[in-house]
């Protein structure tokens, strides 16, 4: 895969980024990776009716990290316990978004 960053630059980013508590651990199973927490702002519109502003929880890991994930299965993050509905590639695909449920 190729990108801005190697597969080592990433790896070596997030460890520096949770060792300065700017990253969070995600857990599959028995497989624990390092990522990003966030909390996006999600616009709805509708016809008839007026804007609201939801929020959206994800978190940016590196691809390839955690086997088995899939939407519909439960990670913990920072010790929370999500269900993922949604992974997607993000920006140049060495790393994954993944929207999550409480």
């Amino acid at each position: 895969m190729s990108g801005i960053f190697g597969e080592t630059d990433i790896s070596a980013m997030l460890t520096d980024l949770l060792a300065a508590d700017g990253a969070v651990e995600v857990t599959l199973g028995s497989t624990t990776v390092t990522g990003l927490f966030d909390r996006d702002a999600v616009e709805i519109f509708g016809v008839d009716m007026a804007t609201t502003i939801s929020e959206e929880l994800v978190v940016h890991v590196k691809a390839g990290g955690l086997p088995g994930l899939v939407s519909g299965v439960d990670v913990t993050v920072d010790g929370a316990v999500h269900r993922v509905t949604k992974v997607l590639p993000y920006g140049d695909g060495a790393m994954l978004r993944i929207a999550l449920a409480r």
